[in-house]
């Protein structure tokens, strides 16, 4: 009974930050003192319930230190005219006739080399947006389109922290998980392409406004070399350097373009890793503008506090009669969809992916355990749930922060095709591997 009332005192926490546009940190800290308060009324100590909640902390640290070098990097890929370039070629490119279309492919390649949907809405989403305005086109669809996009890289790129946040719960390498999600995307991503090119040809943009374009020419040099620090977060994962060395060598050489390519002072360039890079053209300002460590704070303490109350629900043993629950919902359909259940559930009471993500690992860790299946497997169905449909949840930041960024209805969620079509193929072609054993 004390679990549900503190279960209640944290969403109502969390529902009352949104509504007043505070921090989710408080509400999730608040979660961690009810958590706290719980155990201590079922007999342990604070003592034992710190050393739990710092087990939980734990696992968010690799989270944490991929959180600070995508902080640098969204700003140095500013400074250095790499976020531009790729906005520029995408719209130059772009025909009236597969707008929607172009509006996925743009998010999902910004996406795979950022690795945040928040930084995917916050620049190319919100260019969108403003030609979708400006054009007649659906926002609603453009929305869904850029959602699509944006987690497809969550899932896949190697600056993603959901990504880095998944493997370290499945307890599996993040290069080796990721592998696995290339394997899961090609059908999924087919069949994205097929409904965007569908909806671009029977719904076609009146018109595409050039101003912007002119913006980012006149603001940056565009020059093919501006393509390197993408190209170096790409390319050296597969040449198995890991993660945080990638990001580092990336914003290595965006730091360098800044200043030869781009003019920029050193000075301000290294402001610009903490404070956030400022573009100071009017037309450009609110949307080139931002990033930096300061950008990320709120989400490191998102990750913290969700990570610590977990390891005490974990290591209270407080949501045992709800594993027990989901167990057998398991052994009556399969452990894909039991994952999928827990993944927009969390998702749904908690608002945050982060959470979700969390939650669901520690919920179905042991059923998987059991089954005898291994981590990676896992690793599989969280990353084609729990990544994915958190931004399903309208009201889960996972979608109302994107679709805030670029002013787009909760109508946009139903057009977000890939956010379904990822865990539906993944659950038809692979659910014989997910059947629950002994």
């Amino acid at each position: 009974m004390e679990l549900l009332a503190a279960f209640a005192v944290f969403l109502t926490g969390t529902f009352a930050c949104m509504a007043l546009g505070w921090s989710l940190s408080w509400g999730l800290a608040l979660g961690l003192v009810c958590f706290t308060l719980v155990g201590l009324r079922r007999g342990l100590t604070l003592r034992a319930l710190v050393r739990m909640a710092w087990e939980g902390a734990r696992t968010s640290l690799v989270v944490l230190r991929i959180l600070v070098l995508i902080g640098f990097l969204t700003a140095l890929w500013r400074a250095s005219g790499t976020i531009a370039f790729f906005v520029h070629t995408g719209l130059e490119w772009m025909h009236p006739g597969a707008f929607y279309l172009a509006a996925f492919l743009l998010a999902a390649a910004l996406s795979m080399a950022f690795g945040s949907s928040f930084g995917v809405a916050g620049t190319a989403g919100v260019i969108l947006a403003a030609i979708a305005r400006g054009g007649g086109a659906s926002l609603a669809v453009t929305g869904g389109a850029v959602l699509s996009g944006a987690y497809l890289g969550e899932r896949l790129s190697p600056a993603s922290s959901s990504a880095a946040l998944t493997a370290a719960l499945a307890g599996v390498e993040q290069h080796s998980f990721q592998l696995r999600m290339w394997r899961t995307t090609p059908l999924p991503l087919a069949l994205s392409l097929a409904f965007y090119g569908g909806i671009s040809l029977l719904c076609p943009i009146q018109r595409v406004d050039q101003t912007i374009l002119t913006a980012l020419e006149e603001g940056f040099d565009l020059s093919w070399t501006v393509v390197l620090p993408a190209a170096v977060l790409l390319v050296l994962p597969f040449l198995k350097v890991g993660a945080a060395r990638s990001i580092l060598a990336s914003c290595g050489v965006a730091a360098v373009l800044a200043v030869w390519e781009q003019g920029r002072p050193l000075a301000e360039v290294i402001w610009s890793c903490v404070a956030g890079c400022v573009v100071r053209q009017p037309e450009l300002t609110d949307i080139m503008s931002g990033g930096g460590l300061a950008s990320m704070v709120n989400g490191m303490c998102i990750v913290l506090f969700s990570c610590a109350s977990s390891g005490i629900l974990n290591g209270a043993e407080l949501l045992e009669p709800v594993k027990k629950r989901l167990e057998r919902i398991a052994r009556r359909t399969d452990l894909y969809a039991a994952t999928a259940v827990v993944s927009v559930t969390s998702a749904a009471l908690l608002c945050n992916q982060s959470i979700a993500l969390v939650l669901t690992g520690q919920t179905m860790e042991e059923s998987f355990r059991r089954s005898g299946k291994d981590g990676i497997l896992l690793s599989q169905a969280l990353g084609n749930t729990a990544i994915v449909l958190a931004a399903a949840v309208p009201w889960s930041i996972a979608a109302s922060v994107p679709l805030e960024a670029m002013e787009a209805p909760a109508l946009a969620i139903p057009f977000a095709f890939f956010l379904f079509a990822a865990p539906a193929c993944d659950w038809l072609l692979h659910r014989r591997q997910f059947k629950m054993e002994g």
